[in-house]
């Protein structure tokens, strides 16, 4: 009898197997259920992309994340999708006929070729819901709501959510612009692990000192709701910018509908894993899972629509790992 075939899936890359890949088909449905229930539409984006194109505003950051590739059919660069938010945000420029609230949510495959810190995988399953044209704090309170709902409606329990602006990280790393995107990125990456190491050791000129030590009261700045009027002592010397986006937080933390089985936590320094970014960021955590389970926020000037930034709030969440903590029994 002839022996079967050796082989092997590339690095990084797996696939679902009876019963969990009926357990991940039934969270799919069920969150395309609850995502249209509440008003938004559904779409089905393509796995293929231009690569010239990819990305809209954030280009050159999508590119270090695709898979890209030569197509022998039209000579054109092909990429894989590495983040379905993006392709709806497209969709919503220049495929929708309406300018004014356009509501989007979807479900699918995403291929990144950098591993993912979640689950070690540069495949996955991203779902997610997106408001396009609407630039209000009652949107961003929606886009938090339905994301809470999101992974409660899954099983998800004792949940945190953690709040942030990334345009008030944006103010205290534009201190440093005039040293070069490289200083920059290494900051980020410093400020994200909360390493005050790092930072000293990266900010080595006297010049520096006052905004580096901005930067390291920066990192330092996460907790309860009282982190705002700490940050408003310690950051006020950056102007009236930094004092609106704490007033934002403030009037937004009012607005949310949580519940007493979620705990807030405010992290002034998150910085996401896309840096497109610009106003709150927000994400979702679990005591049982040592990554968030769901992020998001707002990017406002992602596409533009007749050359003008279009407002965007949204989240995704990663559906293969959320199903190793749901409660939804198959």
């Amino acid at each position: 009898m002839a022996s079967k075939i050796r082989w092997s899936l590339p690095e990084g890359v797996d696939e679902l197997l009876p019963p969990k890949a009926l357990q991940v088909e039934k969270l799919r449905r069920k969150l395309i259920d609850l995502y249209v229930s509440s008003g938004y539409e559904f779409i089905i984006p393509p796995l293929l992309e231009l690569s010239e194109t990819l990305g809209g505003e954030a280009h050159d950051e999508f590119k270090e994340y695709a898979f890209t590739f030569k197509d022998e059919l039209t000579g054109k660069d092909l990429s894989l999708r590495p983040d379905i938010s993006e392709q709806a945000s497209r969709i919503d420029a220049y495929r929708m006929e309406s300018k004014g609230t356009v509501k989007l949510c979807y479900v699918g495959d995403v291929v990144k070729r950098k591993v993912s810190k979640v689950l070690r995988s540069r495949t996955t399953i991203q779902a997610g819901a997106e408001i396009f044209g609407d630039s209000s704090i009652d949107a961003d309170a929606e886009s938090i709501n339905l994301m809470i709902e999101s992974l409660q409606s899954l099983g998800i329990k004792d949940l945190t959510l953690s709040l942030g602006h990334a345009g008030l990280v944006s103010i205290v790393l534009a201190q440093f612009k005039d040293q070069g995107d490289l200083l920059i990125k290494d900051l980020e990456s410093a400020l994200s692990r909360k390493s005050v190491s790092d930072i000293n050791s990266i900010l080595t000129n006297e010049k520096d000192l006052e905004n580096k030590n901005i930067l390291i009261a920066l990192s330092k700045l996460y907790g309860g709701k009282e982190i705002i009027n700490e940050a408003r002592e310690e950051l006020s010397v950056l102007g009236e910018e930094v004092i609106e986006c704490l007033d934002y937080l403030d009037k937004l933390i009012s607005s949310l509908e949580l519940g007493a089985e979620v705990k807030l936590h405010l992290d002034l320094g998150e910085i996401q894993g896309f840096r497109y970014h610009n106003g709150v960021v927000f994400s979702a955590y679990t005591k049982r899972a040592g990554y968030s389970l769901s992020k998001g926020g707002r990017y406002d000037g992602l596409r533009k629509l007749d050359n003008e930034p279009r407002p965007a709030v949204g989240f995704d969440l990663d559906l293969l790992a959320v199903a190793s903590f749901t409660q939804i029994d198959i």
